[in-house]
């Protein structure tokens, strides 16, 4: 039984191994990527889906909606890893084409399975919740709010980046919410916190700074995001959450979040604490610093500021350049 599994899995193999090989303008090409988009084997499909998608070949399209209903109903046994529906979302996102019995349907899927039981269709859903979005579906808002409550993170995260591609700011009280509630993984709180910025960058900007009131994770998530968008009118707010955060979350996230916005009073704020603060705000404010060592203008600077700690930090704080 063993023997005839592993000769199986190595047919299979063998056969990928073809697949990904073959030139999709070739002859015969068509027939053998047709033949495999009516596969039975979830991972045979997405690889031929993935080439469809690669070589924008029209002529199989037709095949791609059928393949998914097959692959649904299959569940774990045809498809594993939801990976042959997965791909058939991403070729049809890439060739611009909707299909309720894809887009729509997959919304719906749950796929449990592994030895430590795992929801495979998370990131399914997600993305099919990504297309209502992406392809301006007057339901979109409402199907991207029941996602933003789904048990899996990965699919909340796609819901909150789907509202920020949707591009209404119709979104944006959906958002507020998801962020005042809270989640239990900062990864969502930060795709909330990044589609508000995208969506109304200044309006964002004064509600996020209100988050800052706290040192909990949502409030990290917050003062990277704010970072990461350059919101240089943040940077007071910034330096405010620094000195009441304890000096390991200030040293972890707040320099980092400073650095980032590259504006001039953090980075003064962050050469200070490396050229006079102790040996541990000195080395956290160097590493955030050193994000940007490709800039040589704010290297030298920093190089200057190293030499005015003593030489047996001065040399630990060198080596981080």
């Amino acid at each position: 039984m063993a023997t005839r599994q592993g000769g199986k899995r190595r047919d299979l193999d063998a056969e990928l191994a073809a697949l990904r090989a073959l030139d999709p303008t070739g002859p015969g090409a068509e027939v053998t990527l047709r033949a495999a988009l009516r596969s039975k084997v979830g991972l045979e499909v997405g690889v031929a889906a993935g080439i469809v998608a690669a070589a924008g070949l029209a002529a199989l399209v037709d095949e791609l909606v059928p393949a998914f209903t097959r692959l649904l109903a299959a569940g774990s046994k045809g498809d594993p890893g939801c990976r042959g529906k997965i791909a058939i979302v991403h070729a049809l996102h890439a060739l611009g084409r909707w299909a309720d019995e894809v887009f729509v349907a997959g919304l719906q899927h749950v796929q449990v399975e592994g030895y430590s039981p795992e929801d495979t269709a998370a990131e399914l859903r997600g993305l099919c919740g990504l297309a209502h979005a992406q392809h301006g579906r007057d339901d979109a808002p409402i199907v991207l709010a029941h996602l933003l409550a789904d048990p899996e993170r990965v699919t909340r995260a796609a819901a909150a980046r789907g509202v920020a591609d949707a591009g209404r700011e119709g979104g944006v009280p959906l958002l507020h919410f998801k962020l005042l509630t809270g989640d239990d993984h900062a990864e969502v709180l930060a795709a909330c916190a990044e589609a508000l910025l995208h969506l109304t960058p200044d309006g964002a900007a004064t509600f996020l700074q209100g988050l800052l009131s706290e040192h909990d994770e949502r409030s990290e998530v917050v003062a990277l995001a704010l970072g990461g968008a350059r919101v240089v009118g943040a940077v007071d707010t910034l330096q405010a959450w620094c000195v009441g955060a304890s000096p390991e979350q200030r040293h972890r996230v707040g320099y980092l979040a400073l650095a980032l916005t590259r504006a001039e009073p953090a980075l003064g704020y962050l050469l200070d604490a490396v050229a006079s603060h102790g040996e541990a705000s000195a080395l956290a404010a160097t590493r955030a610093l050193v994000t940007f060592r490709d800039d040589p203008g704010l290297l030298a600077r920093l190089r200057a500021a190293i030499t005015e700690q003593p030489a047996p930090l001065r040399r630990r704080l060198g080596e981080l350049l």
